[in-house]
């Protein structure tokens, strides 16, 4: 019976040796992988309140756009209702005065135009038709 347990006893020192090494290599790699996992979950934790964080000053511009937009809104629509009476009120004051032919502006600027023209045109023709006098040289040729 002793040569029959000898193969178990083998069998048995084998699986202590294993699980000896299992046994160190967990000692030597389970603080470092535990502080790994320490370390992930606080940074997925600083993540988390980041985010959180983000979030409510997104929420908060959001909310302050909509007020800007809303004064904005409310500011244009008083804009409108007082340029719309200031533009009646123009009206009627135009309304009531008496009318007045005026000539368009084109026709007065056309008008004006053609009086400086013609005046230039008489201005050159009085000094092309002056007399001319002769030069001093023509003279002692002649003579």
């Amino acid at each position: 019976m002793i040569f029959t347990a000898i193969p178990t006893l083998n069998a048995m020192r084998r699986a202590a040796l294993s699980l000896e090494k299992l046994a160190d290599t967990a000692r030597e790699e389970l603080p470092g992988t535990m502080a790994a996992i320490r370390l992930s979950g606080m940074e997925i934790s600083d993540l988390t309140l980041e985010l959180s964080d983000l979030s409510q000053e997104i929420s908060e511009g959001v909310r302050k756009s909509a007020q800007a937009v809303q004064a904005a809104e409310v500011g244009i629509r008083r804009i409108g209702v007082l340029a719309s009476s200031k533009a009646i009120s123009m009206l009627q004051e135009r309304a009531n005065l008496p009318v007045v032919t005026i000539k368009p502006a084109m026709t007065s600027a056309a008008e004006t135009t053609s009086h400086v023209v013609q005046r230039a045109r008489r201005a050159i023709l009085h000094v092309i038709s002056l007399p001319r006098f002769s030069s001093p040289r023509r003279n002692k040729s002649e003579m």
